[in-house]
């Protein structure tokens, strides 16, 4: 039996050739492993009444939970002629000891410091995706104002500020579950944006969960508060209409990846 023995030369032009597909390999292995340890995500969809969608597709699994504020009466409705589809990522339980902020009670429309830093930290992240550089590339100078760290980090998300170039505020406030408070934001395109406008929202939220039973949470003892923070995104499109982003497996995974991504990077910023 013969081998064939490659010069250093070779070898050396082998790695460089197969470096730009190894490489990004490796880290989407680590990312993908790292985020599902420290994040979980539901996703779920809701078809119009005597939709011919197959019966699988309306599985339990895709019963939607508590909509959002901001979704438009004929999208709530439960007699809606719009498919329906949201994504939920949520970080696992984060003691409350280690962060630099504490949730508050929201009754008007301004977010907590918690929830206004955590949110600023995760726009920030994206701001740098080739998502947002896109979008950036397509409005108009004063809108990319909005892309900026400085601008992101002032923000106060209240009703009616806009975020990278196309979100804008549409309700701050108590969500639906008790301890939970909230920002919800409009996908809105600037006028000088004329590329496609997808009809959805987003959401950051935070959740408190006070005084755990010992046990209950891995490491900790009874009585420690703990928060969940959340990332939810809703879509919806008439049914004749191609898939949404977050309804396909491929762009969906992506999607619910980067979700949990912008949640660590909101959570690094109001840790200890």
């Amino acid at each position: 039996m013969s081998f064939i023995k490659l010069s250093p030369a070779r070898n050396v032009s082998i790695a460089l050739i197969t470096a730009p597909l190894i490489i990004p390999t490796i880290y989407m292995a680590f990312l993908t492993y790292n985020i599902s340890r420290s994040t979980k995500s539901s996703k779920g969809i809701q078809y119009p009444k005597g939709s011919p969608q197959p019966l699988t597709q309306r599985h339990p699994q895709n019963v939607i939970p508590g909509k959002p504020a901001s979704l438009p009466d004929d999208v709530r409705s439960e007699d809606s002629d719009w498919v329906l589809a949201y994504e939920r990522v949520a970080s696992v339980p984060v003691p409350l000891r280690s962060l630099a902020l504490s949730p508050t009670s929201t009754i008007s429309c301004s977010p907590s410091p918690l929830l206004r830093a955590y949110t600023s930290g995760a726009h920030v992240a994206f701001s740098s995706t080739p998502q947002a550089i896109l979008i950036r590339f397509l409005v108009d100078t004063e809108t990319r104002r909005t892309f900026e760290a400085s601008w992101i980090q002032n923000l106060q998300f209240e009703p009616g500020d806009v975020v990278n170039g196309a979100y804008k505020v549409s309700y701050c406030g108590q969500g639906n579950e008790a301890g939970s408070e909230r920002i919800e934001l409009m996908i809105q395109a600037p006028p000088s944006y004329k590329g496609p406008v997808p009809n959805g929202l987003i959401l950051s939220e935070v959740v408190l969960i006070e005084g755990a039973p010992a046990g209950s949470l891995p490491g900790d003892s009874a009585g420690d508060d703990h928060v969940v923070f959340i990332n939810e995104t809703w879509m919806w499109r008439k049914e004749s209409e191609k898939p949404t982003l977050i309804e396909s497996k491929v762009s969906g995974w992506m999607h619910s990846l980067m979700a949990g991504w912008l949640i660590k990077k909101g959570i690094s910023t109001v840790s200890l």
